[in-house]
């Protein structure tokens, strides 16, 4: 295995992607702040450089703490990335 020191497009999707869905369920629960529990990821489609890429989120379902969530990764309108994460919940103060 090689090192290297830029991410491939869809890891650079990938992480745009989670970003985005964390952002999501950081305003859904606040003032609780959240941790990663787990992230399954699927890629569709291969892409050279992930241009127009827009993002849709979705919170699945929400406990007191516990919080399912997922979305997707749109380039020119097409699905070519989509993930579902698990994340705790901890209360503020």
């Amino acid at each position: 295995m090689t090192q290297t020191a830029e991410h491939q497009a869809d890891e650079t999707l990938a992480l745009g992607l989670m970003s985005a869905i964390r952002s999501e369920v950081e305003r859904t629960c606040a003032p609780g702040a959240v941790d990663l529990v787990s992230v399954t990821m699927d890629v569709s489609a291969r892409v050279e450089a992930p241009a127009d890429t827009t993002f849709e989120t979705r919170i699945d379902r929400r406990t007191r703490t516990i919080a399912f969530a997922g979305g997707s990764a749109l380039v020119g309108g097409k699905v070519i990335m989509t993930a579902t994460a698990v994340y705790s919940i901890r209360s503020a103060g």
